[in-house]
């Protein structure tokens, strides 16, 4: 596992360029250094970037059924996390931090520009959106299965609950359009 810079990752993005279509993003369900060989990229509790790999094509096992040609970027937190029948949740004793948010929107926005992927839920989803998708998520074909919920709900800019896909691809949309991701002005 190697600690990565914004500048590393537009490398490694560089390299894998039109062979990547898709980004999912996790958490660990662990503790804020905890870092694991299954993510592309992990994200520790103070925002560093880490890579299990120097090659973003490499197939690893971030996302049941959905791994080829895609990069999976984890948030380490959310240990102990919990979600009840009736939809309500706790994080954790380790939710994830806001730095780890603005470094996940960050990375997504350099590769997002880099890899020429759409800033939209087609191309970049979180595990629970995913999970929903495949019939194992939290609001799969209207019957609850809490199996994977990674980041289903995240507080958006004005503290309200929202769509984790939604905040997060709004943030990375707010870094793309600002600029400079790609050429070292993070």
């Amino acid at each position: 596992m190697q600690k990565i810079y914004y500048d590393d990752l537009v490398k490694l993005a560089q390299a894998a360029r039109g062979k990547i279509h898709k980004i999912y993003i996790h958490w660990t369900a662990g503790h804020y250094d905890s870092k694991f060989d299954a993510y592309h990229i992990n994200i520790t509790g103070d925002g560093m970037l880490y890579a299990s790999t120097d090659d973003l094509t490499q197939i690893l096992s971030h996302t049941w059924r959905r791994n080829t040609a895609a990069i999976g970027i984890t948030l380490c937190c959310a240990y102990d996390a919990m979600i009840y029948a009736d939809g309500t949740f706790t994080l954790g004793e380790e939710p994830p931090t806001q730095l780890q948010i603005e470094s996940v929107s960050m990375a997504i926005a350099v590769l997002a520009e880099v890899l020429h992927i759409p800033l939209d839920a087609e191309h970049i989803m979180t595990h629970a959106e995913v999970a929903d998708l495949d019939g194992y998520g939290p609001q799969s074909m209207g019957t609850p299965n809490f199996e994977r919920w990674d980041l289903w709900k995240l507080p958006d800019y004005d503290g309200t609950w929202r769509s984790g896909g939604v905040v997060l691809r709004g943030k990375a949309i707010h870094y793309f359009l600002r600029g400079g991701m790609t050429n070292g002005s993070y």
